[in-house]
């Protein structure tokens, strides 16, 4: 017996573009493999293949309502990768030319360390973000994604209605989106939507 995913490619996409984090998260372990397998085909890498896959991952999520005009999913993500690959090669090769002698030298000390200085900052961004919200907004923020609450619940929790959750929401994530747009790396960011 075949089951029938949850949701279409577009509909996923619509939900992505309203700012549906459980959707992004339906969206990630669809594409992710993916994504990943033809930037490794291009870079032969496993560490610029799996920051190149959350870099085009992130892109998606950042998007918002361009996300409709995207008609075959496939060829767009392939394109977005090849497109991240080449740059990514470009800045390789110009690295090492201009670095040679430095890279004999050069080790990295700890990725678990600096990986959680990044993640750390991007989660103090996180909460910068969400105190500039005006009051209702953070508030339904804080119950539907820090608590966990249904829509429904923070609603009734609130005395408000679904549909207006739901709005402050969207604006929530947007607004949140655009003021950690500028702020650090696409990974960190993605970590961060992903795993709190």
């Amino acid at each position: 017996m075949v089951l029938k995913p949850l949701y279409s490619d577009f509909e996923l996409l619509q939900k992505i573009a309203a700012g549906d984090e459980h959707a992004f998260k339906l969206f990630y372990y669809k594409y992710n493999k993916t994504v990943y397998l033809y930037a490794y085909r291009i870079l032969d890498s496993d560490l610029h293949a799996e920051e190149l896959m959350q870099e085009v991952m992130l892109k998606i999520w950042m998007l918002g309502d361009e996300l409709l005009g995207v008609n075959h999913l496939e060829d767009y993500l392939r394109t977005m990768c090849r497109n991240r690959c080449y740059n990514k090669l470009r800045q390789l090769r110009r690295e090492a030319s201009k670095n040679r002698a430095a890279t004999d030298d050069w080790k990295d000390e700890s990725n678990v360390t600096e990986e959680t200085i990044l993640l750390n900052e991007a989660k103090g961004l996180l909460e910068e973000a969400i105190a500039k919200l005006p009051a209702q907004q953070r508030k339904v923020y804080n119950l539907c994604q820090v608590q966990g609450l249904k829509y429904e619940e923070a609603a009734r929790q609130l005395d408000i209605s679904v549909l207006t959750v739901q709005s402050y929401m969207k604006i929530a994530l947007r607004s949140i989106r655009a003021n950690m747009r500028n702020h650090t790396g696409a990974v960190v960011i993605l970590l961060t939507l992903i795993y709190r």
